[in-house]
């Protein structure tokens, strides 16, 4: 069993939860509050709930005992939750006035330039076309698990076994 691979699965639900309420409200614990909250409650949480309940209960749901994520599943899903992490953090938000758009890097340095505010939503672009990548390798990882697992030949009850040649 994959140690690394197991911590990461018992992980996957309260770790998803925490960072989809870290990309809707995480960067208010820095000052940066404006109408994305209510965007993001509307379309981003919603769209991560969906993406990431999915890649979770593919991964419970796996046919592997103990349950455990395989090396390549896990490091794909810490992915997820490093660009979810800074997809959060590096947000920018914006307001009723034209000197509202905050971030995180405007509030730390205390200066309100293009140049930041700029470098704020690359970063965040960047999070957000990588959470998406990840998530999509992720995905794939966990689909194609599936499909390497073999059907169970079935035999009514009192027949002898099939064999798996029979079926085909």
């Amino acid at each position: 069993m994959n140690r690394f691979g197991r911590v990461v699965l018992l992980a996957m639900i309260p770790v998803n939860l925490l960072l989809i309420a870290w990309v809707w409200f995480g960067r208010v614990i820095f000052g940066v509050g404006g109408w994305f909250l209510l965007l993001g409650l509307l379309v981003v949480v919603p769209a991560l709930l969906l993406t990431l309940l999915t890649t979770t209960v593919l991964a419970y749901t796996q046919a592997a005992r103990p349950r455990h994520l395989t090396t390549h599943q896990a490091v794909a899903q810490v992915l997820v939750w490093f660009c979810l992490f800074t997809w959060g953090l590096f947000q920018p938000d914006f307001g009723d006035t034209k000197d509202s758009e905050l971030s995180f890097l405007t509030q730390i340095t205390g200066e309100r330039s293009r140049s930041l505010l700029d470098a704020s939503y690359t970063l965040t672009g960047f999070s957000i076309f990588g959470a998406a990548l990840a998530w999509l390798l992720l995905l794939g990882y966990l689909v194609f698990a599936r499909q390497k697992v073999e059907p169970q030949h079935w035999a009514p009850l009192g027949a002898p076994p099939a064999s798996p040649a029979a079926g085909r």
